[in-house]
């Protein structure tokens, strides 16, 4: 059984993690320092530290945190019987969810760069991102190729459809959600991602009748 002491000592872990997550994806990484995180906890600094020794490590959790979810969300849906066609719109369903449930982490996640940190990105944050993403395309890029030996999809790098899937995606969430002053694109994301997986799944272009191609210039 748990012990009281520790599941109070995980309540506070947790409420530190909220107040960091919450800053983390409203502010730069630079402009938060850990007295303000311990303040928000309504802990000491010197308690704070007891849980995390530095912001960075409070970073990379995030960052853990959410990828590690992500993982599992697209290793789940892996897992379902459907088949091959289905199941990689599946996939495709499930990170654009994830994304539309957590956009700001993912806004983060796509615009990060060495600015957050004064000039240098962390290399311990570098290789936890390498990590995961690399473990979401390892679960992708197996039900493509098993997809491919079934006869179900073209023989194209599976690598290459994990970019554009992730591209599209991005594309997606960053057109459709531009300051209201410049008025570009006034769609929901998620007409816009029907729309595209209309597309792929019945294809752009209609075959032409005989009597059509010979109208043709």
């Amino acid at each position: 059984m748990t012990s009281k002491k520790t599941f109070k000592r995980e309540l506070k872990r947790l409420n530190i993690m909220q107040v960091a997550r919450s800053l983390f994806l409203e502010k730069k990484h630079n402009a938060i320092t850990m007295d303000e995180i311990a303040r928000q906890s309504g802990i000491t600094k010197k308690t704070l530290y007891n849980y995390f020794p530095s912001k960075l490590a409070l970073y990379v959790h995030v960052f853990d945190e959410k990828l590690q979810q992500l993982h599992n969300e697209l290793t789940r849906c892996a897992s379902r019987e459907l088949p091959t066609d289905k199941l990689i719109l599946a996939l495709f369903n499930t990170l654009f969810t994830f994304t539309k449930n957590n956009e700001k982490f993912m806004r983060l996640f796509w615009t990060l760069d060495s600015d957050e940190f004064g000039g240098v990105i962390p290399e311990e944050l570098i290789q936890r991102i390498k990590i995961w993403t690399k473990a979401m395309s390892d679960v992708v890029i197996s039900v493509v190729r098993n997809g491919q030996q079934e006869g179900y999809l073209t023989n194209r790098d599976p690598a290459l459809l994990i970019h554009l899937m992730s591209a599209v995606n991005k594309g997606i969430f960053i057109h459709t959600n531009k300051e209201s002053r410049f008025s570009i694109a006034d769609i929901d994301p998620e007409v816009l991602y029907k729309e595209y997986i209309a597309l792929i799944s019945t294809g752009l272009f209609k075959p032409l009748a005989d009597n059509e191609k010979d109208t043709m210039p």
